[in-house]
Formats: structure tokens, sequence, C-alpha cells
């Protein structure tokens, strides 16, 4: 746990640590293993279920065996029946006959049999067998000692119950504040921890959250142990349970951990699931708590049935929960805010190594040397002398001038006109389409800002351009309220009438368009169903019939939940939004060029960057089929000389051609997203024939290239279940080990079957919290002998994590721009939400104080960045290191981006696409917490 005989140079510290035997210690649980024809007969139940229920999706609801055994052995029961290894887990042993009886009342309720009505003496199979299969107790640290040189090969109950003991043992010591205030810990079934003793409430009361720490183990690429990552989290709690999709639970007697319980029901109707009740009941259990929630449920049901009968506001008690603590289902608008704060975390890392003593055994994860590209954004750069020189100077005069100028947040319009230039355009001009005068003053201000023009005299004409920048940018106002407004029973291509021909890009002009937008409001649409409002929405509408012209847009609201948006200060929405079209136009700056300067002698600055992002479309309500796969991707590739600018391609799975990325952005959302392949007949062919398509635009890409190399980057999460080889357990293995098994993936890597025109390297990311360690500060040791080391809370570089073997791995830092931005509070930097500061009011300004516990607390993130492949370590350190700075110097984005530039461009065709439904965070329903969106009953 120590950090004695490390090299000088800066460490970072996260909430990761090996998970060794000597940490888990003499801990046990016991394990049944289900064989293949147990696992064949859960597939029929399946099936069975299916056929029952009408649905395709449907799921064999064993949740209602795992809640019973739950009940009855205290809590710490997982089941897994599918995948190639099915298992029951338990920390107790479960008397098999028990369990057989357990199964037998699931399959029965399953199947709609009632209840009084089975008989226990004849249980089916499938029962039989899970009950016969042989528990044994297995001692955790027998699958911890790793082996030399390979990933852990632990079997999956292990990830499922190592939490249990751990958790145990970090809440038998309470969490101490700095201020010395003990709070009380209590494990969940989770194997995590939830502070319901100490909940955190609004100001106003009624209204609570929790904090929930998760304990949780993990793989990281190269290591060859299992690791444990600790983190923590604002859980909010509902103000009613009928709405809500899960509830904590505390189980009467001492010692047993709060239960999670899925809820089962419409919206509305939210309650235990009653086969549960029934099963319970029928082993004669003691299942209070479980009818406590079902009371519960039924008491809210009744009032929300009071309040429409009566045409009334719903409003539930604000109460204590009590034993039952109901989780909202969506994100609703709540009292307190989000995020537990860096200092949570850093206590948090106190108290777990406190807890574990020597046998927590950390990472070490040192600064890589590299420097980060000086953004337009960035602020100036003054010596220590000159710095010291400005504030004196204010402190003297009483200037309110910042000590170093701020960057420019626009590109300047020289750089825009060359890359305008070099996407064969003489000139740029863009059409601004409005129907609220307020917002036409919002663009009109921004344009003032962007190209230092003088707003004094200012004004547009319909239809007539605005020189922005020597008649080579311009921009046009066009009022066109019928195309913009929310609604339906109108054709949208109609409503823009004669204004559709001036914005196609031709005769050497290429035209963006920049449209009001607003999400339809439920006030304007009496009748209309919450769920329908999305149909209405034009802004989907709008942008189809854009992009079928080919002209990329990007919107700005211009009414939100207060009524019309008139910015007393920096407009940054409006100006996020120009950028943001700079980006749908697909012009790049010299910042691309600065950012991909070879820094090691790698040429990365010479190579093609490839973003390829995959996604997974579930069905929305009212849809049916399969949910579909959406791929997009796109390539910055290097200018002929080192004056021109990068040029930026995209591509998609439904128009999977390589063209400029403002083409291929307006082909993709001319089309819907693509419907799953009618030969796909398996979950292995669905992801297989992705993949397939995927190697096909790279081999597309390569002809286009001419020789050129090129780099692939892609997203652990979706892009893993394409290719095997982005798994922690296949990273070195070879194309042959793919197979047609139904399990292997087809290819390896993408581009693993291209040869000479394979990618050099394949750089895989991950962001996923759950599965990257959380950073808490850093270290930085001198190289003068008896230095002190010096702690610093936050850092923004990266850092190359300390491997056992295979090629290194790095983590890079993000600070969130609200935590350190201008003007920013830094709230959760010095205190938890337990020392929270209450607001204050006064008649004297200075005085006044917004309370802290409804504003988010921030943290820092950190972003997994693995290159597979390269000719070197000195090219996989290179690559690291441009990925890096492709993240923190975004195309026209202000501030640090999760996803380099190749990868965050291909993302946000996604997510621009007009079926990709934007949404808004509603009032929950009953809350009292706002009433524009609260449910009436009229």
């Amino acid at each position: 746990m120590n950090d004695q005989n490390l090299e000088p140079g800066k460490y970072l510290h996260t909430l990761a640590y090996r998970g060794t035997p000597a940490l888990v210690g003499d801990a046990t649980v016991h394990v049944r293993r289900l064989d293949a024809e147990t696992a064949k007969l859960w597939g029929t139940f399946t099936t069975q279920c299916r056929k029952r229920f009408g649905k395709e999706e449907a799921q064999a609801p064993y949740t209602i065996a795992t809640t019973v055994l739950q009940v009855i052995t205290g809590g710490y029961v997982y089941f897994e029946p599918k995948g190639a290894a099915p298992f029951l887990v338990s920390r107790q042993p479960i008397n098999s006959d028990l369990l057989c009886k357990a199964f037998t009342l699931t399959y029965g309720l399953a199947l709609g049999e009632p209840v009084e009505a089975i008989d226990l003496r004849k249980p089916p199979e499938l029962a039989v067998r899970i009950a016969r299969a042989t528990e044994r107790e297995f001692a955790l640290k027998e699958h911890l000692a790793g082996t030399k040189d390979t990933q852990p090969d632990a079997p999956n109950w292990l990830y499922r119950s190592m939490g249990w003991g751990l958790a145990e043992r970090l809440a038998a010591v309470p969490f101490q504040l700095s201020n010395g205030r003990e709070i009380a810990l209590r494990p969940d079934i989770t194997g995590g921890l939830v502070a319901l003793d100490d909940p955190w409430e609004n100001e106003s009361g009624g209204r609570y959250a929790v904090c929930r720490t998760a304990v949780r183990l993990k793989t990281l690429p190269n290591v060859q142990h299992p690791v444990l990552l600790l983190d923590a989290r604002v859980s909010r709690i509902s103000s009613s349970l009928i709405f809500s999709s899960t509830a904590l639970a505390v189980q009467p007697g001492e010692g047993r951990p709060v239960l999670e319980v899925k809820l089962n029901g419409r919206g509305g109707m939210k309650t235990i699931p009653r086969q549960t009740l029934q099963a319970l009941g029928r082993l004669e259990m003691d299942y209070s708590i479980l009818q406590s929630i079902a009371q519960r449920s039924e008491r809210e049901q009744k009032l929300r049935e009071r309040a429409r009968a009566f045409k009334e506001k719903l409003q539930f008690p604000r109460e204590h929960p009590g034993q039952v603590w109901p989780i909202p289902a969506k994100n609703y608008q709540h009292p307190i805010g989000t995020g537990v704060g860096m200092h949570h975390l850093r206590l948090l890392r106190t108290h777990a190594e406190t807890v574990f003593g020597d046998d927590a055994e950390r990472l070490s994860m040192r600064q890589t040397a590299m420097t980060l590209p000086r953004r337009p954004t960035d602020p100036e750069k003054v010596s220590a002398q000159e710095y010291k020189r400005r504030k004196e100077e204010r402190e003297r005069t009483g200037s309110k001038e910042p000590l170093r100028a701020r960057g420019s947040l626009f590109p300047s319009a020289e750089s825009l006109s060359v890359s305008v230039d070099e996407a064969g355009f003489k000139k740029l001009r863009i059409a601004c389409l409005w129907y609220r005068d307020e917002t036409r003053q919002r663009m009109l201000q921004t344009f003032c800002n962007a190209f230092g023009l003088s707003p004094v005299g200012l004004d547009t004409e319909e239809g007539v351009e605005i020189d922005l920048y020597q008649g080579r940018i311009t921009a046009v106002f066009h009022y066109v309220p019928d195309f913009l407004r929310p609604g339906r029973g109108r054709d949208r291509a109609e409503a823009l009438g004669a204004v559709s021909a001036s914005l196609r890009s031709r005769d050497g002009v290429l035209v963006g368009a920049w449209c009001e937008t607003e999400l339809p409001h439920a006030d304007d649409f009496p009748g209309v169903e919450a769920r329908d409002l999305d149909d209405l929405d034009a802004k989907p509408q709008t942008k189809s019939v854009l992009a079928r012209l080919d002209v990329p847009s990007q919107y700005l609201k211009g009414r939100g939940r207060e009524g019309v948006i008139e910015p007393t200060g920096e407009d940054h929405p409006a100006q996020m939004a120009l950028l943001d079209l700079y980006r749908s136009l697909g012009v790049t700056d010299e910042r691309i060029s600065n950012a991909l300067q070879s820094t090691n002698g790698f040429p990365v600055d010479r190579l093609a960057h490839v973003g390829v992002h995959v996604r997974q479309q579930n069905r929305r309500f009212g849809e049916k089929g399969e949910p579909k796969i959406v791929i997009t991707a796109t390539v910055l590739v290097p200018p002929q000389s080192s004056q021109g600018a990068w040029s930026l391609l995209g591509w998609s799975s439904t128009a999977p051609v390589w063209r400029p990325y403002r083409s291929a952005q307006n082909a993709f959302h001319t089309r819907p997203y693509p419907e799953p392949s009618a030969e796909a007949t398996s979950y292995r062919q669905k992801w297989d024939d992705a993949a397939d398509m995927v190697e096909r635009a790279l081999g597309d890409l390569a002809d286009e290239l001419d020789g050129m190399q090129y780099t692939v980057t892609v997203d652990a999460q979706s892009a893993r279940r394409m290719w095997d080889g982005l798994q922690n357990m296949r990273l070195g293995g070879q194309p042959g080990l793919t197979g047609d098994d139904g399990t292997r993936s087809r290819y390896q890597l993408p581009g693993a079957r291209l040869g000479g025109d394979a990618p050099l390297a394949v750089i895989r990311l991950n962001t996923e919290d759950e599965e990257v360690p959380q950073p808490v500060s850093v270290t930085h040791l001198g190289k003068k002998d008896g230095a002190e080391p010096v702690e610093k809370d936050t850092s923004t570089l990266l850092f190359e994590v300390d491997t056992d073997f295979g090629t290194p791995v790095w983590l890079l830092c993000n600070v969130p721009r609200a935590y350190d931005g201008s003007g920013a509070g830094r709230l959760g930097s010095k205190r938890t939400r337990w020392e929270a500061e209450k607001s204050v009011q006064s008649e004297d300004r200075a005085k006044r104080r917004k309370g802290e516990m409804p504003q988010n607390f921030y943290a820092m993130t950190a972003t997994e960045i693995l290159p597979i492949g390269g000719p070197s370590d000195e090219a996989r350190e290179a690559l690291a290191a441009m990925t890096a700075r492709l993240c923190h110097q975004t195309l026209f984005w202000s501030d640090r981006a999760r996803y380099p530039v190749p990868l965050h461009a291909a993302r946000q065709m996604d997510l621009d696409h007009p079926q990709y439904r934007r949404e808004a965070a509603d009032t929950e329903p009953g809350s009292g917490d706002g009433g524009e969106e609260a449910e009436t009953t009229e």
C-alpha cells in the first residue's frame, strides 16, 4: 500500500486495488454449477415464457426465485442461468429441498399456474436438476493467485460474489468525515454499500438522496490479478414507489444486507411482483418487508386514483422513507444534485486503506512525458514575473480584468476560409432559420462575437446576405415559422418553400443551416399523451428535410421551461451551436495540425486516423422487431502539404460510401436506422455481420488512401461484441483462434483480415466508469534528496499503468469544465454533501449564498487508452499520446471531450440523427418539485 521506492515523477492515485488472495482472506462462497442439460432446459423454459407473454424479448422470470432465496438466506444470492458457465452462488449454503421448491413455484407461476395448484411434490425436471447440482464451498483466494504473464481467468461467480465480504468489512468501520463526524454504512445485496442511516435531505425537507458505494471486481489490460474498483455516487430517492424501477428495503433482524428489489408493472402501478409474494406465502416464510412494499404501492395507487377522480394535482406525502427507499425509473428533476465530489472520493480511499491495511495493494500509475497542445481557447501564457506584475497592478488599480486574457472560443475567420477552400468551395454561407425575434437577435449577436463585428446599426433583412468576413463567409436570415414550430399534420418540405432553393451548396458556395427549435410542451398540446409529444418535435422532421437537400444543420433552443430564452450574460448555448455547425460542415482549422504534431519521432501526423462508432438502438414504445445496430465512422486524413488543412471523411452503415463528412452525415440522416438483417439468426451472427460491414468499409478506405497507413479507434463497451480481440481475456490472441462455434467472433480485430491493408494499430478506448479506475489525486515526487512529496487534487495529464506483462495501457485524467472552468465553485473539492452549506438569504447582496445541496458535485474521470499492435513500444506510446491530444483538442468544442476527434465526430453523426430522440429531465409525478411537467389528472 505504501509508495516507497518510487522514482521521481507524478503518480496518479485511484480507487483501484489488486484483487489478491491477501485482500479476501478466508472468505468463502457456496457455488452450484449448472450442467449443459440444465442450461438447455432453462432455454426451453424461456421459450415457453415468450410464447405465453407473446413477446420475443421476454425472459424467464428467475427474479422470482432469486428474490425468494435472498429473503430466505439473508440476501447474498446471485443466479446466472445463461452463458457458457451458468451458476448459482450464495454466501450461505442453500437447502436443496428448499431450492427445489423455490424453482418449482417460479416455473409454475411464470407459466400461469395458480399458486395453490402447484404441486410441490411433483417438481419439473428443471427445478430438480438445479437442486441436485452439487453445492461446493470455495475459498475466494483459491481463484485469485493469478498466473504470470496472463490475464486473470477467474470464474464469473467470483466477480459477482467477491464484493459481499469486502463490503461487510468496509461497513464494519464508520466512514469518517474531516470534521470527525462518523457515517454509518450498510452493505447491500449487490456487494456495495449504502448510507441509509445518514441520508441527504433538501433544505425545505421531505426529499432525500443517499450515498451508494460500489465495490466491483473487474479486469484491466495486462494485469494478472482481477482489480477491485471502488466508487461512490448519489442515489436520489423517489417521492413515490409506483413510478420507481427499484427499491432499497431494510430487512428485519441484525446483520442482514439491504435488499435491492426490482419492481414490476407499468408506470404508476409499480409494485413487488405478485408471484414473489405468492411463492413466499406458499413457503410460509417471513416476507414482511416485501409486504410493506406491496402495501405502500396500494396506498399510492389509491392516492393517484383519487386525484384523477377529482381532477386534482397528484401529490405524494413528503416523509422519511423509513424501511423502503424507492429509486426513480428515470432521471427526473430533483432538489438534490448529482455527484459526491472529489473530497468524498479521497475520504473513501482513506477509509478503504484503513480497513484493508497492507492488503490493499495499489496499482502504480506514472505520468507519461508528453505535452498537451495549446488550444485557441486556453488562457494567455505569461511568465511568473509578468503574472506577479499584473497582479500587483490590479490590486493597486482595482481593475476587474483577468490576469491572463482568455483565448478565443471561435476559430479565426481566416482558418475557416482556408478549410472551406480545401473542401473545394470559395465561400461559406450560414443560413439562419428562425421564428422568434429573440432567437434571431441571439444568432446575430453570436456572429458579432465570433467575427469581431460591431452590433451598432447591424440588423437583418429577409433573404439578404450579411458579410461576416471579406465576402468569403456570410450569413442570411429566413423567417420560416411553419417549417420550424412543433406540431403535426404539416408538410415540412412544403413549409420551407422557396427558401429551399437558396440552401443548396452550389456555384462554389458551401451552405449550412442554423435553425431555431424547442421541445414540444404539454401545455401547448392539450389532450396529447406525454409519450406522444416526441411525434410533434419539429427538429427530427426538419433535420430530415435539410439532409435530403444535403444541407448540414444545427439547432438553437428558443424556448425552455421558463419561457422564451433571453440570456443576460454570455450566450453559451448559441456559441456551442455555431461551433457544432462548423463540425457538421466538416471544416477543420489549424488546431488539428497542432494536436497531431509528432513529438517522439513516430510520425502520427502522416497517418490517417479512423474512428468507428457502434451502438445498439433498442426498441421504443410501440416499436416492434429486433434492436437495430447503428454504425458510423470518420477518418482524419493528413494534408498533402504541411500548410494544408486536415480533411474529414465520413461513412455510415446506411450509406456505406466514404465521402466528405458533411455529405456522409446528410446521407445518413436521410435514411432511417438500418433494420436487422433477416438472415442473421443468432446474436453472434448479428454482430459478426456488423463486423463484416466494417471490414468492407476499411477495405474501401484503404483503396481511397492509396497506400497511406491508418489507425482505427473504437470504444470498448460497444465494439468488443464484434471483435473478441478487444476483450481483456483475448488480448494478444491470434486471428486463427476466431471461429464459428457460436461464441467466438468471426474477426479478431477491425481490419484483421485485410492483409497489407490492415490498420497499423487499433486503439481501444474505455470510458465506462464501472470499468475504469476512479482517479482521486496526484503526488509529485521531486528529484532532490529529502524533497517532500507535493499533493495535488486534480490532473489533466496522461498516466501509464504499471502492467505485469504485454503492452502498456494509459489513463487520461479529465477534469469537468463545471469543476475547473471560469467561475466554477469547485463544489465537493473540500467537503462532502454531509457538510454542504445551506443557502443564505439577505438584503445585502454580498452575503447571499446559494445552497450547495441542490448543486452538482463534480469529480475527475479517466479514459483508458490501449493501443493494440503498432511496430514498437515507442509507436504505441506515441499513439496513446496522440489519442490524448485529440481528446484534449476537439474539432471546435471549447473543452476536452471523452473521445478523440475521429470517434467523437462519428458518434455525433449518430446523436444528431433524426431518429435519435432528445430528452429533457421531467418533474417526477407527484413529487411537488415543479409544476410544469408534474402529472395532472385532467
